[in-house]
């Protein structure tokens, strides 16, 4: 505000009060003691600076850290795995996957003998380590699904709280920024009048001056011609 009041002002498009020009320059208001008479009665009629635009920036809160509204994705499930710490199997429910894909074209009873019969072919696997091996890993999928859940649930609230204080924000900002376009439009209207008012005064005495003029014209011209009597009757 102060910038744009003393851009105003060096244009001369704006006649500022000696208050206004001290506040302006930094200048603290001199104690009215040593004023004479007429600063006192300056000072009651003088507006009040405008506030600066630099005090609603200064109420403003800090820049607000954005919540990280990215979901990660693709996670591998071995990773999903060695995060929840599930040990090796012998025979890993994937690979007992793959082998039941490859058996896709016997009906369920043969497939499910064909497995017991490779379970029993092999001391080194049982049907129950994929089973337990299958069961750890829904759990830990599910708790990763959970855990995923959660913090979408947690970015959604912190998103709504950052915009509500985004909002607050701007209401506060725009109801200083309105009252800096207040205090401009009443400065404003304050220098429409007193240009209006000098104008009328200009005015008025100009054409005061030229009644007076014309009136004065009249008289000299009466004059003239009351005295040209004289020369007309006797220059003969």
């Amino acid at each position: 505000m102060k910038g744009i009041l003393k851009f105003l002002a060096a244009a001369k498009l704006v006649d500022l009060s000696d208050e206004e020009k001290m506040k302006l320059h930094g200048v603290e208001q001199v104690d009215e003691s040593v004023e004479t008479g007429f600063a006192s009665e300056a000072a009651s009629t003088n507006p009040p600076p405008l506030p600066d635009i630099s005090d609603a920036n200064a109420s403003l809160p800090p820049p607000i850290a954005y919540a990280a509204a990215d979901v990660a994705e693709g996670k591998s499930f071995d990773d999903i795995f060695k995060s929840a710490q599930i040990p090796d199997s012998p025979f890993p429910a994937e690979r007992l996957l793959r082998l039941l894909d490859g058996l896709r074209a016997m009906d369920e009873a043969t497939r499910k003998a064909a497995v017991h019969a490779m379970d029993a072919a092999d001391d080194n696997w049982t049907i129950d380590d994929s089973i337990i091996d299958a069961q750890r890993k829904i759990a830990a999928l599910e708790d990763y699904q959970k855990a995923l859940e959660s913090q979408l649930t947690a970015n959604q609230q912190q998103v709504i709280t950052e915009v509500a204080d985004l909002k607050e924000a701007e209401e506060r900002a725009v109801t200083e920024i309105r009252k800096q376009i207040t205090e401009m439009e009443r400065l404003l209207a304050r220098e429409i009048q007193k240009t209006a008012e000098q104008i009328t005064n200009l005015e008025g005495g100009q054409k005061s001056a030229m009644e007076s003029c014309e009136r004065e014209v009249k008289r000299l011209q009466t004059e003239v011609e009351r005295l040209r009597e004289i020369p007309a009757q006797f220059s003969h």
